[in-house]
């Protein structure tokens, strides 16, 4: 996901953009802009899901970009940062959608209460697929139920966290949070069971060199392949794959 940083300031930028670990919340590209003006057409180039914004710069507001934000119907949420505490700024923050008001100055408890209240708020994501067909929101089981689903069809193809949000129409923060509590296993956990579970299917019923299997469940590392492997099941996949051949062979001796 993308934020969009917008102040006149250079120094509030760089602030804002290290208060917080961007990444944690599922923010992987960061944009900035100095006023207004360039905002706006990054507003409108990238409509990235979250604009942290200044209220008071020179031709183009925060207020302005969060009308154009209203007005174009973009999904991109709103946090106004604000030197003023009049009633009168705020109403029009609330006119145009805005989602959190914080006014100066802006500190890391406060700005990360703000950031985490409109991911929770907004973690149910409306969307339809290529096909247009109708929009369908989860509970948190369906969610769950949707993503390992997914994971046991998609087990060697990309599975961050940012494409099993999507999946799920879910924040991708919130979705790792969730997993976690519903299942008591962290996300990433699952994911490498499912696949070295099938690797361990392939070298037991295929010819497949390791190699081969390795790339098939979603690896290009054999170090580290052999290494987790053998964390799950106490042997490297050469000795697994001679342990179960042995096995079959002490099977058919005594029928």
């Amino acid at each position: 996901m993308k934020v969009l940083i917008v102040d006149d300031e250079p120094y509030m930028i760089t602030y804002i953009k290290k208060l917080v670990k961007w990444d944690v919340y599922g923010f992987d590209q960061i944009l900035t802009a100095k006023g207004g003006s360039l905002a706006r057409d990054l507003l409108n180039e990238h409509q990235p899901e979250l604009l942290v914004t200044d209220i008071k710069m020179p031709k183009i507001s925060g207020l302005d970009l969060s009308k154009i934000i209203e007005e174009n119907h973009y999904l991109t949420k709103v946090i106004i940062i604000s030197g003023y505490s009049e009633f009168e700024y705020a109403q029009q923050a609330v006119r145009y959608g805005v989602s959190e008001y914080l006014v100066k100055p802006v500190l890391k408890e406060g700005f990360e209460e703000a950031l985490e209240h409109v991911l929770k708020k907004n973690f149910e994501q409306r969307s339809g697929n290529d096909n247009g067909n109708r929009e369908k929101a989860y509970n948190c089981r369906d969610a769950i139920s949707c993503v390992k689903e997914y994971i046991n069809m998609n087990y060697n193809k990309n599975l961050s966290l940012e494409t099993l949000g999507e999946v799920a129409h879910l924040h991708p923060a919130y979705l790792s949070r969730i997993f976690k509590e519903t299942t008591h296993e962290n996300l990433s956990n699952y994911i490498t069971a499912v696949r070295m579970d099938k690797a361990a299917q392939l070298l037991e019923h295929t010819e497949l060199r390791i190699h081969e299997v390795m790339e098939h469940v979603g690896y290009q590392k054999s170090q580290y392949f052999s290494r987790i492997f053998k964390d799950r099941y106490g042997l490297p996949p050469k000795e697994y794959r001679r342990s179960q051949n042995n096995k079959t062979s002490n099977k058919k001796h005594l029928v």
